[in-house]
């Protein structure tokens, strides 16, 4: 059984209270088929949630509804959603309309007695706490951002175009730095520091992003919360983003390729790693000889990415590994986090924003110290290449592998593939997905007929302009 003390090694004080994080990514967008999609789409100033509806209304009078049913909420059980697509995306609202005059104004939002505008001249933000107390005619209780001529930090505001109160936090979103400021509990003072970020990864960070992703935000031309949530309508890539707070962060370097170790790009056909204490207190692995298809939970534990729960390889108190299946393709941009559930109780990490590639190859390898040994087979024997038993000139050798993309009908990779040993080209007969092995390819090569004995020549693979991790391993020429 999974026990709560366990989980609490990854979540911490953070048990109590889901929080938002700095640099986390949307979960989920709506007006676009994904996180890098900015076709024509919903170019919203004003947003209102009601109920299970959420309302986007536009300069050009049009006001257009999204059913957030659909999405559901990041503690949601998505073992069951299957399929290729991106089930957090929702392009197409369920109902447009003509609308006469101009949407409210998103500079102002209200939360039971509380009242924040956004003074976008001034380049600040007026809080009134309790709006009905009868100091209101004096002002203010609170301004934020005086300095806004100051060096970009958690207090600057430089063109603070919309609010949005959800009863606890405060969030202000700043089209000229590209963010949006989190405020965890209502500030009490002048030019009280934010406590998050929202759009930009620090908060010295103020440039535009080239390409919309997960965790960038263009212009946050106005928002809204349901009291968990945050939506987000960002102008610049006509979409509006979906915010949710998490019991504990997923960092960047926690989520890597299992084979390289390393972080970066994922590719469909990618067997992942991921890394965090505390997911469970004991082991469960699928078995690899099985032809039934791997599960989307093991031991409560759910990977999620754009709203599809992964195939999950196997769980352990220090790791996951997850499948990105070889034909989830046409996106470069994805949203990722966890969701875990013990003793009825259902915890969620923060999103993280992934950028996907068609291929990224990476050479399965042995412990140690890089470049390590790889996982090499001979290949007419099918026995390990090991410094007893090394691998000769003109000899076929079968290189374990991940991340080598769609594949086409028989499991043969799909985009072209070359190696080299130390530099200089070598053959590759073959690259095919392994039988029974997810997320697992093999790829043929064939040694140099010339070649003489070295104690470790250095083999890497690549493909889509990107070169693997190098592995080492013997060879001689008696």
């Amino acid at each position: 059984m999974i026990r709560t003390a366990a989980l609490a090694l990854l979540f911490g004080s953070s048990l109590l209270a889901a929080e938002f994080r700095t640099g986390q990514a949307a979960r989920a967008v709506l007006g676009q088929a994904s996180f890098n999609a900015h076709e024509a789409g919903v170019s919203a100033i004003a947003l209102v949630v009601a109920g299970d509806r959420l309302y986007a209304a536009d300069t050009a009078q049009h006001t257009f509804t999204f059913d957030l049913s659909a999405l559901g909420a990041a503690s949601d059980d998505r073992a069951s959603e299957q399929g290729n697509g991106c089930a957090a995306c929702i392009a197409t609202p369920i109902a447009q309309s003509a609308h006469a005059v101009m949407p409210g104004v998103a500079a102002v939002s209200t939360w039971g007695k509380t009242v924040a505008v956004a003074d976008a001249q001034h380049h600040r933000v007026l809080i009134w706490r309790d709006a009905t107390a009868p100091r209101l005619d004096r002002g203010p209780d609170v301004i934020l951002g005086s300095n806004a001529e100051a060096t970009t930090g958690a207090n600057t505001l430089l063109d603070p175009v919309s609010v949005a109160l959800d009863g606890r936090h405060l969030f202000v979103g700043d089209s000229a730095l590209h963010r949006i400021l989190v405020w965890n509990t209502l500030p009490a003072s002048d030019d009280q520091p934010a406590d998050e970020v929202l759009g930009q990864q620090d908060f010295v960070s103020a440039a535009a992003a080239e390409t919309p992703a997960a965790d960038t935000v263009g212009i946050p031309a106005a928002m809204a919360s349901n009291g968990t949530d945050l939506f987000v309508a960002d102008a610049a890539a006509n979409r509006v983003l979906v915010f949710s707070p998490g019991d504990a962060p997923l960092a960047r370097e926690q989520v890597a390729n299992a084979a390289s170790l390393r972080p970066g790009p994922l590719a469909p056909g990618t067997l992942l790693s991921i890394s965090a204490k505390g997911l469970s207190n004991e082991s469960a692995a699928v078995d690899g000889e099985s032809d039934e298809a791997l599960p989307r939970e093991l031991k409560g534990v759910e990977v999620i990415l754009d709203g599809v729960a992964l195939p999950v390889v196997s769980v352990s108190p220090e790791e996951i590994e997850a499948l990105v299946p070889p034909e989830l393709t046409a996106r470069s941009a994805a949203s990722l986090y966890l969701r875990i559930e013990q003793d009825g109780t259902v915890r969620t990490t923060a999103a993280l924003a992934l950028k996907m590639v068609p291929a990224n190859p990476a050479v399965f390898a042995s412990g140690g110290s890089e470049p390590r040994p790889g996982l090499l087979l001979h290949g007419a024997q099918s026995a390990p290449v090991t410094s007893e038993y090394p691998a000769h000139p003109g000899e076929v050798l079968t290189v374990w592998a991940t991340g080598l993309g769609a594949v086409l009908e028989g499991g043969l990779v799909a985009a072209p593939l070359t190696a080299q040993i130390d530099g200089e080209n070598v053959s590759v007969l073959s690259a095919r997905q392994a039988e029974h092995a997810a997320g697992v390819y093999e790829v043929r090569i064939i040694l140099p007929a010339g070649m003489r004995s070295r104690n470790e020549p250095r083999l890497a693979i690549a493909q889509n302009g990107l070169i693997s991790n190098t592995v080492t391993f013997p060879v001689t020429s008696r």
